[in-house]
């Protein structure tokens, strides 16, 4: 299976050059703002190569076993790639883009649950998508971290649904895993290229897919409950945002750089530093996750773990931007 990893992450990498030359020829720059953690003008897109890697994935393995899934995940590709383009180039109004992405969400989830699924499931699971592919979106700045996470849970999938499923699911993991260990030269330490919108919000979207499908395919279902403990980074730290925001009365659709890890980087961490303790601590989640599913263990004192584990970073990381801002005699905000 390891072979799948290595060949998608070389030709990830090979796929990538050509990309990059071709926004550099259409100037997709993405230049520094207030809200930005870069300093410099950066091409914005790359995640281009991961997306047409995991399409084609799609295609030769997902369309011989299940068409209609196929058609829904490939059609969503097609529509989160174009829409997510037009905003990278000239922006596009967030209605717009949400109904789009919830329109392939549903798609996608009623292809794989059926539509005699209840109701509830698949308005819960159509809301966690759009959520989630939104959550993957708002991490792309800080180098490596968001394409690092993606590589970590991909595997982290293939290591707790591989044992225990369907081997399609698996396969897609692991070149998604490999196409975007392709991209990461390019992003980290030193970022030549963000995925961009037309990058992150597929990928978000494409794991999301992945993710219901192997639950839904798994022999038991007790999986995606050690699972999820896994993307408690995604859900957890925008919710805390989203709390402080709310605080101060602050309009929710606008640009901001309150995430906690946006927030180590004004306190003065470097984003090698930073994405590195992110990985650190998921792959110390992830490997929890393992060991909790072999030891048989109760879900809930993983869950609790996971907490604890990012809960203690999250905090630790409003001590180091509040520090910060007291030894620059600035307002805490």
């Amino acid at each position: 299976m390891g072979g799948f990893f290595l060949g998608a992450a070389a030709l990830g990498w090979v796929l990538c050059h050509p990309v990059s030359a071709l926004l550099r020829r259409w100037k997709c720059w993405d230049r520094p703002n207030y809200r930005s953690s870069h300093t410099e003008p950066t091409l914005r897109g790359g995640g281009l190569a991961a997306v047409l890697l995991v399409a084609g994935a799609v295609a030769a393995w997902v369309w011989p076993v299940d068409r209609l899934l196929a058609q829904a995940w490939l059609g969503g590709l097609v529509l989160l790639g174009f829409i997510s383009w037009r905003d990278d180039r000239h922006g596009v109004p967030v209605a717009v883009r949400i109904c789009i992405q919830t329109l392939v969400a549903v798609g996608v989830v009623l292809a794989i649950t059926g539509r005699a699924a209840p109701v509830g499931l698949i308005l819960f699971a159509v809301f966690a998508l759009v959520a989630f592919m939104n959550f993957v979106n708002f991490m792309d700045g800080i180098n490596g971290l968001v394409s690092g996470q993606l590589i970590l849970m991909s595997l982290g999938a293939a290591l707790i649904f591989g044992v225990a499923g369907d081997v399609t699911p698996l396969l897609i993991a692991l070149v998604m895993a490999g196409a975007l260990a392709g991209f990461l030269p390019f992003n980290f330490p030193r970022a030549r290229m963000f995925l961009g919108d037309v990058g992150s919000v597929p990928l978000g979207f494409s794991f999301g897919v992945l993710l219901l499908w192997m639950a839904v395919t798994a022999t038991d279902p007790a999986l995606y409950k050690t699972w999820r403990c896994c993307r408690f980074i995604f859900s957890s730290k925008v919710r805390l945002t989203v709390i402080r925001r709310l605080k101060r009365g602050e309009n929710l659709s606008h640009a901001h750089r309150e995430h906690f890890y946006q927030r180590l980087v004004r306190g003065g961490w470097s984003h090698a530093r930073t994405t590195g303790w992110v990985w650190a601590l998921q792959i110390v989640v992830i490997a929890l996750a393992c060991w909790q599913w072999r030891a048989g263990w109760r879900v809930e004192f993983l869950w609790l773990a996971a907490g604890l584990v990012w809960g203690g970073f999250f905090a630790y990381a409003e001590t180091v931007f509040r520090r910060s801002q007291d030894e620059r005699g600035e307002g805490r905000t």
